[in-house]
């Protein structure tokens, strides 16, 4: 368990707007040298400024987590500028909507790609240096509350489907690396004011034409993303296994375990 963020290096994907941006200052204000990472380099290269500027020792890269080896390239690149990674925020990934039923295999493929091995690539690239290092650490894996609680109305089941699996791999993973002194958490946002509505612009044009998602009404009120990178950064310092963003968190997961639990009684 880490038990404080002062010259510890920190590496986010994601990290050139939203909920990233907000984790990568976060970081840095708790001491951290921080490689934002991103697909979209200018936004990484903004983001690395506003910390350059506010004092931190920063790295800007872009980097696309869907593909292993540049993920790889991101971590020997990592340690040899700014040293032994102690903390991974997993953060990057998409959003679209549709059918399961009838959704292109194109669709599953760019939403897994990122949300779901754009995770695994980062734990492989960043967990066995953090082991051989032997100083602890701590990795963050972006889910979502529709990871725990999918809205059952709406159209996102492949972004749900990706998230539950984050959470079910991210929960694996806390237990595997207890052992190392490597704590892993599951952040579980609610609704967050970012850009992933307009996810499809990252979208590869192998994979076809992107779409944009109509933004649903309770985002009219959705969270400031600069009030979820303190929570991540005292969830790591608590080593909190999941990290939620929203008052709507509690009565979700009660709605959902109620659901499951009455198929459980009537069984028994």
């Amino acid at each position: 368990m880490l038990t404080s963020l002062t010259s510890r290096v920190a590496v986010v994907t994601g990290g050139g707007e939203g909920i990233g941006r907000a984790i990568s200052h976060a970081l840095a204000a708790a001491g951290a040298r921080v490689a934002v990472a991103d697909i979209d380099a200018a936004a990484a290269e903004r983001v690395a400024r506003e910390l350059t500027d506010a004092g931190a020792r920063v790295l800007a890269a872009r980097v696309d987590v869907a593909d292993a080896a540049a993920v790889e390239a991101l971590a020997e690149r990592v340690e040899r500028e700014l040293g032994p990674v102690s903390v991974l925020c997993n953060n990057a990934g998409v959003l679209l909507e549709g059918p399961l039923v009838e959704s292109p295999l194109e669709d599953w493929q760019w939403v897994l790609s990122v949300n779901v091995m754009g995770v695994v690539h980062g734990v492989r690239a960043f967990a066995p240096r953090m082991r051989a290092h032997g100083q602890g650490g701590h990795i963050v894996n972006t889910a979502s509350m529709a990871g725990l609680a999918p809205r059952l109305e709406g159209r996102a089941g492949i972004y749900a489907a990706s998230k539950a699996a984050v959470v079910g791999y991210t929960e694996l993973l806390r237990a595997e690396l207890a052992r190392d002194g490597i704590g892993v958490s599951a952040l579980c946002p609610s609704t967050v004011a970012t850009r992933i509505w307009e996810a499809s612009r990252n979208r590869p044009a192998s994979l076809g034409p992107g779409r944009n998602v109509p933004r649903p009404p309770r985002a009219t009120d959705a969270l400031d993303p600069n009030a979820v990178g303190p929570l991540v950064v005292h969830g790591i310092l608590e080593d909190r296994a999941y990290i939620y963003t929203g008052d709507d968190a509690e009565p979700r997961l009660q709605d959902r375990f109620e659901r499951l639990l009455r198929d459980a009684r009537a069984q028994a």
